[in-house]
């Protein structure tokens, strides 16, 4: 008798514990950024969720797209992830680079298409 009871209280923590996990996954109403997409906009709010990096509350890309040029002092390895707003975030159509400008300096990316 004891042991049914707790097979259907776990059972009930699982199912959820998944619900919130697949209710938190569709909440989401952001676009993500895939390789055919091109993209120019002016970047206000930054966000880093889940190694997603979430622009302005509606766009988001991998936060794991490396620098494509880097000083030779700086050895920690740059990701762009590491940058907050504001800046301008451009990318061209089937391009595998992200460029974002800062004021006068324009840094690159190299795109991480994670929907392959």
């Amino acid at each position: 008798m004891k042991f049914t009871r707790f097979l259907i209280f776990f059972i009930v923590l699982v199912l959820i514990f998944f619900g919130i996990i697949i209710i938190d996954r569709l909440s989401d109403e952001y676009v993500l950024i895939k390789d055919e997409s091109e993209i120019n906009i002016f970047v206000k709010k930054v966000k880093y969720k889940r190694g997603m990096v979430l622009l302005n509350d509606s766009i988001s890309l991998s936060g794991n797209c490396p620098m494509l040029f880097k000083a030779k002092t700086n050895k920690n390895p740059t990701v762009l992830g590491d940058f907050s707003g504001p800046y301008r975030l451009i990318k061209k159509k089937s391009n595998d680079t992200v460029k974002i400008v800062i004021i006068y300096d324009t840094i690159y990316f190299k795109f991480i298409d994670i929907t392959k």
